[in-house]
């Protein structure tokens, strides 16, 4: 029975609470939130310790992992001082709020030969997983390009919310949502290579982030990646077409709030006439979140891939960084990362 301790008792983190209670070989501890009523409500369900400094929950002699579900501003400090205190950790996307935030938690985790994690439960959704299949199993033939629009419309007062706000979070959209995307372009469509984009802020008062970003990845393959993320999308929308010589698919939707997940699998015929479709509906209840936690666990129990899931964490950002880059230089921005990174494969 692994010991788990949960750092920001949040919406995220209540939904990580409760995958945690559901696990048969892993038990919550401890919840440490700087706002102390949160924690224990939070723990009081789980029959935890609920702590409002998060450094005493790192150092408990009964946790073995754990789980950072902060603002991103508090992620690196957090994640370094578990892995330093020999705990694996799983943090929430983004990773950090810059790249070299990112490196800094991916080299403390090589150094301790602990685990870390960044929590891209969007892979292991239903619909996302029946294409890495299809995928994998070439029913597309070569790739050619991806595209994707998501977005919702915010809420009242969304201009106090943390993850609106730089200091706290790095980025707008595209950091929240939008690095999302750029992931599934890394394990749906290949490794990108450069990186064209446009930020902007059209309805929201945010001092110093965007509200939408529209981006051009190109990859090492030369396939191309069409992505829009928006926060004045007033119906939620979550779409992602990839096209490849012998067919394409189209995923919609992801939960109730965006509808339930969809995939269409179209199949080019050589006359070139209309190609035929297979649909694919799953059921609306998410289990990415409790896939994804068994991989993790999967993981920790075997010590293996100590670094790869962390570099995925870390790529991710290195995309969003670019993108930055790039709308400040109004030109394309080549995307750096060691030869070495690798993509995880759930």
């Amino acid at each position: 029975m692994l010991g788990v301790a949960l750092v920001g008792a949040g919406r995220v983190g209540g939904i990580r609470a409760g995958v945690v209670r559901n696990s048969i070989d892993a038990r919550l501890r401890v919840v440490a939130d700087v706002e102390r009523g949160r924690a224990e409500a939070l723990a009081q369900v789980a029959g935890a310790e609920a702590l409002a400094d998060w450094r005493a929950a790192v150092a408990h002699r009964d946790v073995a992992i754990v789980i950072v579900a902060t603002p991103t501003k508090f992620h690196r400090e957090i994640a370094i001082a578990s892995l330093e205190a020999g705990k694996h950790v799983l943090c929430e996307k983004p990773l950090g709020r810059s790249a070299e935030e990112a490196e800094e938690m991916v080299e403390a985790a090589q150094r301790a030969q602990r685990i870390l994690w960044t929590g891209f439960n969007y892979r292991y959704l239903a619909h996302v997983r029946k294409a890495k299949e299809l995928i994998m199993a070439g029913k597309l033939g070569p790739l050619y390009f991806l595209r994707s629009r998501y977005g919702h419309g915010g809420r009242p007062s969304y201009e106090t919310a943390w993850c609106t706000d730089a200091e706290l979070s790095g980025g707008g959209v595209l950091q929240e949502q939008g690095i999302h995307i750029l992931d599934q372009v890394r394990f749906l469509l290949g490794e990108p290579l450069q990186i064209l984009a446009q930020v902007q802020r059209y309805f929201w008062n945010f001092p110093a982030v965007e509200d939408n970003c529209f981006c051009l990845v190109k990859t090492k393959a030369g396939q191309i990646a069409q992505l829009h993320v928006s926060w004045t999308q007033w119906i939620n929308v979550l779409e992602m077409e990839i096209y490849g010589r012998d067919g394409y698919l189209r995923l919609e939707g992801r939960d109730g709030y965006y509808g339930p997940p969809r995939l269409i699998w179209g199949s080019r015929k050589p006359d070139h006439s209309r190609p035929s479709e297979e649909h694919f509906q799953f059921p609306a209840v998410d289990d990415s979140w409790e896939r994804e936690w068994c991989e993790f666990l999967n993981c920790v129990r075997a010590e293996t891939n100590l670094s790869a899931n962390g570099l995925d964490g870390l790529r991710a950002q290195q995309m969003v960084d670019a993108a930055y880059r790039s709308a400040r230089s109004q030109s394309w921005v080549e995307i750096h990362s060691p030869e070495t990174q690798t993509v995880r494969q759930p």
